[in-house]
């Protein structure tokens, strides 16, 4: 298998976990646009657990997150038949072009038995722990905001960085504010034990929904 083949299927792996994940948080079916930005959260809130990204930058999009061959690695999954999806349509992107509009969940056929093979191994294990808190964590915004969510988030609302360039967290540089910015809410908790990586991510998700609501 060469890189390319190795980081597709990284991907697929990936994007099957995001699905299930949300089927447990009750977000199924889920919109593409809601789908990628919790692959952009899955990303850069990685290292909070100790884990690499499998993207380590993107295009800054005023429409939030959007990873074309994750994209394409959905439809994969679509004409597997491991995933399904519903009311697609297509619409116009902010730069006039056109992408594919849809509802995702997992079939039920095949999505619990690739789940329980993932859970077998050690490293998946804790890949699919993490998805499904942050996925969870995501779950308390509302939909509109959990698109919205990346305005305030510390990568990728960097106003150094114009909209149609490219944010980078984890590709040519290791600064990371997204991860920087979770690790460091935790040291406003008051309690005898050091926050867990589940309650940063719930805690950096809460600072983002305060932010969305006028907070500061």
């Amino acid at each position: 298998m060469n890189n390319d083949d190795a980081l597709s299927l990284k991907r697929q792996i990936r994007l099957i976990l995001i699905v299930d994940a949300a089927e447990r948080a009750g977000l199924v079916p889920l919109s593409v646009l809601r789908l990628h930005s919790i692959a952009f959260f899955s990303n850069v809130l990685s290292p909070v657990w100790d884990i690499p990204s499998i993207e380590g930058s993107l295009l800054k999009r005023h429409g939030g997150p959007f990873y074309p061959p994750l994209q394409r690695d959905l439809d994969r999954l679509v004409g597997l038949g491991i995933a399904l999806i519903r009311d697609v349509s297509h619409v116009r992107d902010e730069n006039g072009r056109w992408r594919l509009e849809g509802s995702y969940r997992l079939n039920a056929e095949f999505g619990p038995r690739i789940i329980s093979a993932i859970a077998e191994w050690p490293e998946e294990l804790r890949i699919l722990n993490f998805v499904r808190e942050l996925t969870l964590a995501i779950s308390a915004l509302d939909d509109s905001d959990i698109v919205r969510a990346t305005e305030e988030d510390a990568a990728y609302s960097d106003r150094q960085i114009d909209y149609g360039s490219v944010v980078d967290f984890a590709e040519w540089q290791t600064l990371n504010y997204s991860a920087n910015a979770a690790n460091e809410l935790a040291h406003y908790v008051t309690s005898a034990a050091a926050p867990s990586g589940a309650e940063k991510l719930h805690l950096y998700v809460r600072h983002l929904h305060a932010r969305l609501q006028g907070g500061r």
